[in-house]
């Protein structure tokens, strides 16, 4: 925001800059060595400010020497006669000192310099003008110094509250990031138990499989949970063709891969497509006896945004000759087909079908389409560039919020000291009373227009606006003589300066520039057709230039400090998107490592030290104590996959005894989410360690509406089991319902427990 008033100042010592220049060109010779050094000092000093407004920061230094110079400059042209000069060109010493001093200094410490710069005003044209019209003179700086504070206060309240508001969102964004990191990870953890792990250890577990097939199976499981949490990339780009060459046919298939060129896709999806491909082949493998396979991937091109490098869509069919199944074979708690193909391309924004036939064999088709790339957000437009009036007016809502309050504080000063003025002067010429009447009306349209600013003007309104005010700008010279332009007798020409400093802001600014340069066009018509207003041409526009330059002030100064505030809403957005996906990334990386460390804990324990071992040599895996041991694992891991990060040691140990003892345990469930794990826990321990060893146990676990139902069957019944579970069940806490059946082949026990 600083760098924003830095250089709205800048914008504004520009015309200063132009303005004097103009004078000391058109003045030429006629002009006083006094006067002429005056004009090039400040000339100087209005290019000073410009350039280190832009290119770097005004600070403080700058205020103390825009104050010296409008001492010494308005003491230089006391001494001389200061009615040499017009008052609006004496305003323009002091303008700048008053402008800087706001927008720079702590609040008191810019009042007491405004003050003192004003005061010096006065005092110098007291003796030329009286008492009278030398604070009438002051009306201009005075305005510019009230407008400035309120602007400056405002602008930087609002920077606050923007401030705090963007450390709630960014709060907000890094928690939704930690959110989407576990979710994401758990998917990822989830398909790399079923398609590594689990399939390794069965692997091992089965007779009449190559060693050297198992150790690499065992390999490739373990280097799967030592990469598990980075989980699938975010960022670049693989090409998907390469990744489809390199996948490893299905044991006794002959595997054909059609894929020509480069297809490009960013990293996660290709991950989860080649995952999905995989899945699908060990499904070949495992089920189908197919004996060809075809793999068949065609890209397609995507939308993308201009200059930004192009992801590609693309179909990916993997086709057998195998035995096929009927579409009701696929059970909804499948974990191969439903959870390792469907579901990884479902959460990458990618669709997957299944196609199959008994004894016609199978297809698995996937496919992804780049996403639609949204419409540049305000924050991400070129904060310079005019767009349209919504653009403007909603970067500079980024930066200040409510719109109308800064506007407010720009316009209501100057309506408010023009409408004494305007009263003053009508009353001292006779004839003049349409010219109150006007301004009447045009302050009421400011005003009601100022009050639509933050939910848009329509254009034929402030096209209406424009030429109101300018009509009785130039109008006004009907009742006027052209020589009210030395002094404020000519006050309807700065009368339009609020309108069109509203509207330059939050209507695109070619409007009020085009009325400006209509008023501006209209007054010099009127003075080269006019009689003379003084002897010479150079006194002649030393007279113009000022009133040329009083509306022209506060226009420019409007587009500046819009143009500037705008261009500052779409850096804050830009920069705030950045920063808080930077968080968000950063948080999902961490969540994504947390929950990979939490699920990675207990496979540490045992399973991995055993992969390894299988992996390296140093156990044969066609041991039959090896295979039985990778049995157990892979009952463990079939646990896990169905409820992640439930089953703890003791669980997991309970269920590896119960298995070690001929028992058959299924664990089956419908959904990845996480389910509550104290209650299944519970339930599990006490079915396994109450009574004897049973010979079959069953647990369902299914999701509904804000609950989840467990369903457990131990087979034989048991009379001390299920008064165990009962009683166990009971005490379960609130937000559970359950019911326990036992009899002489089975105990059933039906759960509802709140969703954690």
């Amino acid at each position: 925001m600083e760098c924003g008033l830095s250089r709205a100042a800048a914008a504004l010592s520009a015309l200063f800059a132009l303005s004097w220049s103009a004078f000391l060109l058109l003045g030429g010779t006629e002009l006083e060595p006094d006067v002429r050094t005056v004009a090039v000092v400040f000339l100087a000093q209005a290019v000073v400010t410009v350039v280190r407004g832009v290119r770097l920061r005004l600070s403080r230094a700058d205020t103390g020497a825009a104050v010296a110079l409008a001492l010494l400059g308005q003491a230089v042209l006391a001494v001389g006669g200061a009615s040499r000069l017009v008052v609006g060109q004496r305003c323009l010493l002091t303008v700048p000192a008053v402008l800087l001093a706001v927008l720079l200094l702590p609040r008191r410490a810019g009042r007491c310099t405004c003050l003192v710069a004003i005061g010096a005003q006065i005092a110098t044209s007291w003796p030329a003008d009286g008492p009278a019209e030398a604070v009438e003179g002051v009306w201009p700086v005075v305005a510019t110094a009230v407008a400035g504070e309120v602007l400056t206060h405002l602008m930087r309240a609002a920077g606050d509250r923007a401030d705090r508001a963007q450390r709630r969102v960014r709060a907000v964004r890094a928690a939704a990031g930690r959110e989407e990191g576990r979710r994401e990870a758990h998917r990822h953890f989830q398909g790399m138990l079923h398609d590594e792990v689990s399939t390794a250890l069965q692997a091992i577990s089965m007779p009449g499989v190559p060693v050297p097939r198992l150790r690499e199976a065992a390999t490739g499981a373990v280097a799967a949970l030592a990469s598990a949490p980075a989980g699938p990339g975010r960022d670049g780009r693989t090409d998907l063709a390469a990744v489809v060459r390199a996948l490893r046919p299905p044991t006794g298939t002959a595997l054909t891969v059609e894929a020509e060129g480069a297809v490009q896709v960013p990293s996660q999806v290709a991950e989860a497509a080649a995952g999905a491909a995989r899945e699908a082949l060990r499904n070949v493998e495992e089920h189908a006896g197919a004996r060809t396979v075809r793999v068949r991937l065609r890209g397609c091109g995507g939308p993308g945004r201009p200059g930004a490098q192009r992801d590609e869509g693309f179909a990916l069919s993997i086709t057998d000759d195998g035995a096929g199944f009927a579409a009701g074979e696929l059970a909804p708690s499948s974990v191969g087909l439903r959870r390792s193909v469907m579901r990884r391309m479902d959460a990458v924004g990618g669709s997957a079908e299944v196609h199959s036939t008994p004894g016609r064999g199978t297809t698995v088709r996937l496919e992804w389409r780049p996403p639609v790339a949204e419409p540049a957000a305000e924050g991400e437009k070129s904060g310079l560039s005019e767009g349209t009036a919504e653009d403007t007016a909603g970067r500079m809502r980024a930066a200040v919020g409510d719109v109308r309050r800064p506007l407010a504080a720009v316009c209501l000063p100057f309506l408010t000291v023009m409408g004494v003025i305007a009263a003053i002067h009508t009353s001292r010429s006779p004839g003049t009373g349409p010219l109150l009447v006007w301004y009447a009306l045009l302050a009421a349209l400011t005003v009601a227009l100022l009050l639509r600013a933050d939910s848009g003007i329509p254009g034929p309104v402030a096209g209406a606006a424009c030429a109101f005010a300018v009509a009785g700008a130039l109008g006004s010279f009907l009742v006027l003589p052209l020589s009210a332009l030395k002094d404020f007798d000519s006050w309807p020409i700065g009368a339009v300066t609020p309108l069109l400093t509203l509207l330059v802001i939050v209507r695109p600014a070619w409007e009020a520039l085009t009325a400006l340069a209509l008023e501006q066009a209209g007054i010099v018509v009127l003075v080269v057709t006019g009689p003379p207003i003084a002897p010479t041409s150079g006194a002649t526009a030393a007279i113009v230039l000022p009133a040329l330059f009083a509306p022209a002030l506060g226009v420019i100064a409007g587009l500046a400090i819009g143009r500037t505030v705008a261009h500052l809403g779409g850096v804050t957005a830009r920069a705030e998107a950045a920063r808080s996906a930077a968080l968000a990334t950063e948080a999902a990386r961490r969540a994504r490592e947390e929950l990979h460390r939490g699920r990675l804990a207990h496979l540490g324990e045992e399973i991995l030290p055993f992969l390894a071992e299988v992996g390296s040599g140093r156990c044969a895996p066609d041991d039959p104590g090896v295979r039985d041991r990778a049995r157990l694992l892979a009952g463990a891991v079939r646990d896990e996959i169905q409820l992640p990060g439930v089953l703890g040691r003791t669980v997991r140990e309970l269920l590896a005894a119960a298995r070690r003892a001929d028992c058959a345990v299924v664990i089956q469930s419908d959904s990845d989410d996480l389910h509550p794990p104290a209650f299944l826990r519970l339930l599990l321990t006490t079915a396994l360690t109450c009574g004897p060893t049973p010979r079959e146990v069953f647990l369902t676990v299914n999701a509904t509406t804000g609950a989840v139902r467990a369903s457990l069957v131990v087979l034989p019944g048991d009379e001390r089991r299920a008064r165990a579970l009962s009683d166990a069940l009971t005490g379960a806490g609130a937000g559970t319902h359950a019911e326990v059946t036992n009899s002489a082949t089975s105990t059933w026990v039906e759960a509802d427990v709140r969703a954690p």
